[in-house]
């Protein structure tokens, strides 16, 4: 029996057919229990798909006493459960100075959190009161979803590091920033309040001893007419670390917005 034992395990030691079954019957073994996790795990593709919507406003917008302009904005909104693209035009047009931004910004939540996501934004600007031809920006970091419900209120705290040249067009001059932000969403039943801080502090070498730390602040309150039509006022204004807000230098606007479900799925 020792030798038919031996001889046999000789025999299928060197059939090349036998150990290529042995080598199928394993990887077999340890595919059926990923394809069942995988079953078992899997996403639902229909609980992913995306949320487009579309933002179109228009109106006037007032930036000192005697400024009075037209006011403009568009949005390309994308959101899933893990993710948020999000793209941005708007433009304050005034007789002799203009005020220009075009934003994209992403972010997905981070890891398995869903209270951390990361983001990236890429900005560009002409603003003329400031004599800025047109300055690139960006900036990237963590975000923390501090609060978030389906009834529109949200709150949000980012952390992230910033460059930007300060004039395309007439510098080379590139300065990094630390980029902190607060943002924050409330619904008050036809009445809808958003604010938006970002503070920028310079920590590149200053050219000239001029120190380009800011904080952007934009505020609104919209109030809806009718389903997917609202009116909004609002104001925004970038002002200089060593200064103050003072509202009498803002660009206060007031338009007429409209909001459109998009049914797009990619």
């Amino acid at each position: 029996m020792d030798g038919i034992d031996s001889d046999s395990a000789i025999h299928n030691h060197c059939d090349p057919a036998h150990a290529k079954r042995e080598k199928d019957q394993t990887v077999i073994k340890c595919f059926i229990p990923i394809l069942f996790l995988s079953l078992v795990f899997a996403h639902d593709p229909d609980a992913e798909l995306p949320d487009w919507k579309q933002y179109l406003r228009f109106g006037i917008v007032n930036a000192g006493s005697n400024s009075m302009g037209l006011a403009s904005y568009a949005r390309l909104k994308r959101t899933s459960p893990r993710s948020f693209r999000d793209l941005r035009f708007y433009g304050h047009y005034f007789k002799d100075d203009t005020d220009i931004r075009l934003r994209l910004k992403t972010s997905r939540m981070f890891l398995s959190f869903d209270w951390l996501y990361s983001f990236n934004t890429l900005i560009y600007e002409k603003n003329t009161f400031i004599d800025v031809n047109l300055r690139y920006h960006y900036n990237q970091g963590l975000g923390w979803l501090i609060r978030n419900s389906v009834n529109g209120n949200m709150m949000t705290f980012e952390l992230g590091i910033a460059f930007d040249n300060s004039d395309y067009l007439n510098t080379e001059q590139k300065t990094s920033y630390a980029k902190s932000g607060f943002t924050a969403d409330r619904d008050f039943g036809p009445l809808h309040t958003k604010i938006e801080m970002d503070y920028f502090h310079q920590v590149s070498k200053q050219v000239d001893d001029t120190d380009l730390s800011r904080i952007q602040l934009v505020s609104e309150a919209q109030l809806s007419i009718i389903k997917g039509t609202a009116l909004i006022f609002g104001f925004t204004q970038d002002f200089p670390i060593d200064e103050s807000f003072n509202f009498e230098t803002a660009s206060v606007f007031l338009t007429f917005a409209l909001k459109q479900p998009l049914n797009w799925t990619f």
